[in-house]
């Protein structure tokens, strides 16, 4: 064995020997492992970037990674400019090629940096940023199509693509504002789509199921602990399964109070006996990685794959299963909050864009934002 190698099976024998021996017994480990040994130098994440991109090389990385063999890094920023790479090479032109990298890397790609520096990015996300770089690409395309480009276009060509019935014809939004501020386009514009449809669509249908819910979540021990307090996240919280995930025992809090739970910029107290059920997760939480598992992870609702949060997916399934439809369950709860907390307030303690707990607060018709300012206008009319 080479000496480079040496980090490799100390990670892997840490696991326990039967289940190390059926993961090598799948055909997809022993090739990953006989190219490592054929290679030369030392395992690091572009040298297994180099290799061909499978389930069984994304759960190497992180046996890897979880027992020190490699340095912590964001995996869904690290797959998001892998696959802007591959994308925007097959991109015929090389102006638009040029435009659409642009735009990745000044627009999305620093914004994110920034922000997995703070805390991991999640699937939404980077799939979001996927889906505005592809709908780009067509949009640069349609425009080709009709003899033209972006430097030549007008708003008879967006409206154009605007009345298509191409999917995701409004989320070039983004592309055609930055190319417009950059001078790489003239005279064109997007319009915003209207939310208020979503919103109203993204409600439980009967007024009392968010506390029915809540109070099965509560106090049902058949229920599994981390459905439990992942269910009251998102019908008492309104916090969606991504957030939820990403959550670490660094955000709980123990208190003379009781327990503390930081959601947004202001930790919230968390009454009983959800505090119980928290405290009771942070005892026994445990992933299910079978191989490179460790103990030592940081995450409140550690996942299969050792050193790295359960996936949102997999929550959403698992909280479907047991009654608990996630959208509809977190749009009553923003509803219900959103109706009795200003809009500063919500943003604070729930973690969301105040840009957002301001449109939730205009549809649930809370008022007090805009007769706190008819007041502030009226103490500043008698000053004058």
């Amino acid at each position: 064995m080479r000496p480079e190698l040496e980090p490799v099976i100390t990670a892997l024998i840490g696991s326990d020997p039967y289940r190390l021996l059926v993961w090598i017994a799948d055909l997809a480990p022993r090739r990953l492992l006989a190219e490592l040994a054929s290679g030369a130098g030392p395992v690091t994440h572009e040298a297994l970037d180099q290799m061909t991109p499978s389930t069984a090389l994304s759960h190497f990385r992180s046996i890897l990674v979880a027992n020190n063999a490699l340095p912590e890094r964001d995996e869904y920023l690290a797959r998001l400019e892998q696959w802007l790479d591959r994308i925007l090479d097959d991109v015929d032109h090389a102006e638009d090629k040029r435009l659409l990298r642009s735009f990745a890397t000044w627009f999305h790609l620093r914004r994110l940096r920034r922000r997995s520096a703070r805390r991991p990015l999640t699937i939404n996300q980077i799939g979001g940023v996927r889906h505005e770089v592809r709908s780009s690409i067509r949009l640069l395309a349609w425009l080709r199509d009709r003899e033209t480009d972006l430097s030549r276009c007008t708003q008879d060509d967006i409206d154009a693509w605007l009345s298509s019935d191409r999917a995701g014809r409004y989320v070039v939004r983004n592309f055609v504002i930055w190319a417009v501020e950059n001078r790489h386009a003239h005279g064109i514009a997007i319009p915003t789509r209207s939310e208020s449809r979503t919103r109203g669509q993204a409600l439980l249908p009967e007024a009392d199921q968010r506390w029915t819910l809540s109070k099965r979540l509560l106090h049902d021990t058949t229920l599994d602990t981390v459905d439990r307090v992942a269910g009251c996240l998102v019908v008492l919280y309104a916090q969606p399964c991504s957030r939820i995930v990403s959550l670490t025992v660094s955000h709980v809090t123990e208190t003379d109070k009781g327990i503390r739970l930081q959601l947004g910029t202001r930790p919230l107290d968390i009454p009983e006996p959800l505090g119980n059920l928290i405290r009771e997760l942070v005892r026994t939480r445990q992933g299910h990685a079978t191989v490179g598992h460790t103990d030592a992870s940081p995450w409140l609702f550690p996942g299969g794959r050792p050193g790295r949060p359960m996936n949102p997916a997999h929550l959403i399934t698992r909280l479907n299963a047991i009654g608990l439809p996630t959208r509809a369950g977190r749009g009553t709860a923003l509803m219900d909050l959103a109706g009795q907390l200003p809009a500063t307030v919500l943003s604070r303690l729930l973690g969301i864009h105040i840009q957002t707990a301001t449109a939730w607060s205009q549809e649930a018709g809370n008022t007090r934002p805009g007769y706190a300012a008819e007041v502030a206008r009226r103490a500043h009319r008698r000053s004058e």
